[in-house]
């Protein structure tokens, strides 16, 4: 006849301190790695995805954000487990793929090895759009809308930009001359001392739908 099952109340181990390492499981538990690994391995846990690892925490007790993602104290936990599917999943599922940058925001730890095996492996690929490489899904659908939205975003960062004082000094000649063409809106509001450009004033008419305001 076996020697009995030894129970092992891992929930409870991992209430209060919600964090613990395989050494530290096993003195709590006073069981051997081996033991503890394989009732890990049954109940469901998860492995920090930075410090190598090293940190172990269970459903009950970690709080996962909408991302997917939770913290506490230094170790960082991904519901998609390792930091390489974490950063497979994110780039695949992201609405215009991600930079490094981004991805290192998101994250909070260098992902720049874990890219270069991904793209290596095809499940991502990358492309220079802007300033800098984007990694983008390693399907050609996702991957060509991916590219579209990029562009966009691209094109709306690099437009100009009106200042309240500017968005007002046009608002005031609408107002004084409902039927002011842009071009003279340019002119009145030089010579008040606003500086300001046509394109400026047509981000403007854009952003507040002057046309169809003052449409007849």
């Amino acid at each position: 006849m076996g020697r009995p099952r030894k129970e092992l109340s891992l929930v409870g181990t991992f209430l209060g301190p919600r964090v613990l390492t395989l050494p530290e499981l096993s003195r709590r538990l006073n069981c051997s790695r081996t033991t503890v690994l394989r009732r890990l391995k049954e109940h469901g846990y998860y492995s920090s995805y930075n410090h190598r690892g090293k940190f172990m925490t269970i459903e009950e007790v970690a709080r996962f954000d909408s991302h997917g993602l939770w913290r506490c104290k230094t170790a960082r936990f991904s519901k998609r487990g390792t930091l390489k599917n974490t950063v497979l999943h994110f780039v695949q599922t992201s609405r215009e793929g991600m930079t490094h940058q981004e991805l290192v925001t998101l994250l909070a730890v260098r992902v720049h090895d874990t890219l270069l095996d991904l793209v290596k492996e095809g499940g991502i690929r990358r492309q220079r759009l802007g300033p800098t490489f984007v990694y983008l899904s390693g399907k050609r659908s996702v991957e060509k809308k991916q590219i579209l939205r990029r562009k966009e975003s691209l094109k709306e960062c690099r437009r100009p930009r009106a200042t309240c004082r500017q968005k007002i000094a046009t608002l005031l000649e609408l107002v004084q001359d409902p039927k002011v063409c842009r071009e003279d809106i340019v002119l009145r509001c030089r010579r008040a001392a606003v500086m300001i450009t046509q394109e400026l004033v047509d981000t403007i008419f854009e952003e507040y739908e002057l046309d169809k305001k003052r449409a007849p």
